[in-house]
C-alpha cells in the first residue's frame, strides 16, 4: 500500500468511526472537551457585572435625578447555586430589580458554561447527515409537551459545537459558535464568539457576542463581552432597508473575581437565613 492509499485508508477509517458514534456520545464527548471551571477545583465564586448604558436607561424609567453606580454582584457555590444582587438602586423597586436580574440571567453562562447533554437529554436524538466535515444531529420532542419541539445540532470533525438551532411554534433561534483553546484552558475549548439569530414572525433579531478573557488564580473567566444587536423587519416595503433595521451596541464587563474564598457561601447562607 503506497503512502497516498494509506492516508486515504486512515481517513476513511476515522470518518466511519466518527460518523458511527451514537448522537448522545457525540454530545457527551463535546462536554468533556469544553471548558467548565466548575468541574475542576472551583467551589466558591463571586464577581461583578456592569452593562454599558444600563444606568442611563434605568433613569428613564424611575423618578430619580441620578444614580452613582448600577451593577450586579453575583455569588455562586457548587454544585450550581446562584445569588444575584442589583447594587446602586435605592431601597424598594422590587419589580425593577427582578427585571434587571432577568436581564443577565443568560449571561451567567459565559462565566460558568452549562453542559449541553442535560439540555438535550429529553429529546430523541438521531444523526441525519455527515458531510462537508460536519455532523448534524436532530432532536425531536416525542412527547409534544415541550415549548421547543425540535433541535438541530452541528458538530465539526474535531467534535466542536458549531451551531445549535431550536424550533418552536413561536419561531426559531440559531446559535453559531466559534471557539478555540487558551493557555489556561487545560487543552479544552473556550467560546470566542456566539451569534444568536432569532426569527419570530416578520422580526429577525441578530445578537453577536464577542468575548474577551482573563486568567484569575489559574482559571479563565470573561473580562468583557461586546454585544451588537440588530433588529430587522422582513417586510415587503418601499422604504429603505435602514428604516426597517435597528442596531444597538453595548459592552458587558466582568470584574472583581474572588475564587474559593468562602465569600459566596457566606453571602448565600446569610440570604437563606433571612427567609
Amino acid at each position: 500500500m503506497n503512502l497516498i492509499k494509506f492516508i486515504v485508508f486512515i481517513f476513511l477509517v476515522y470518518q466511519n468511526a466518527w460518523s458511527s458514534q451514537k448522537p448522545a456520545d457525540v454530545v457527551e464527548n463535546f462536554d468533556l472537551r469544553y471548558y467548565h471551571p466548575q468541574v475542576m477545583s472551583l467551589k466558591d465564586l463571586s464577581f461583578e457585572i456592569r452593562i454599558s448604558n444600563l444606568k442611563e436607561n434605568v433613569l428613564k424609567s424611575i423618578p430619580l435625578s441620578k444614580l452613582d453606580d448600577l451593577y450586579y454582584e453575583v455569588y455562586w457555590i457548587t454544585p450550581g447555586k446562584y445569588h444575584v444582587e442589583v447594587k446602586g438602586l435605592p431601597k424598594g423597586y422590587v419589580e425593577l430589580r427582578n427585571e434587571l436580574k432577568a436581564l443577565i440571567q443568560n449571561r451567567l453562562d459565559y462565566v460558568l458554561p452549562q453542559k449541553l447533554a442535560p439540555k438535550v437529554r429529553s429529546y430523541s436524538l438521531e444523526t441525519v447527515s455527515v458531510k462537508n466535515g460536519m455532523q448534524k444531529i436532530i432532536g425531536t420532542d416525542r412527547t409534544h409537551q415541550r415549548g421547543i419541539n425540535k433541535i438541530e445540532i452541528d458538530f465539526d470533525r474535531e467534535g466542536k459545537l458549531r451551531s445549535f438551532k431550536t424550533r418552536s411554534p413561536m419561531g426559531s433561534q440559531t446559535s453559531n459558535l466559534s471557539m478555540s483553546k487558551k493557555s489556561w484552558s487545560n487543552n479544552k475549548w473556550v467560546v470566542d464568539r456566539i451569534t444568536v439569530t432569532s426569527v419570530q414572525g416578520i422580526q429577525v433579531t441578530k445578537m453577536e457576542n464577542k468575548l474577551s478573557y482573563k486568567k484569575v488564580d489559574g482559571f479563565g473567566f470573561p473580562s468583557k463581552v461586546t454585544v451588537t444587536t440588530t433588529q430587522e423587519l422582513k417586510v415587503a416595503s418601499k422604504k429603505k432597508d435602514k428604516e426597517n433595521k435597528r442596531i444597538v451596541k453595548s459592552e458587558i464587563t466582568f470584574s472583581n473575581y474572588k475564587i474559593n474564598k468562602g465569600i459566596a457561601r457566606q453571602r448565600i447562607l446569610e440570604e437563606s437565613a433571612k427567609k
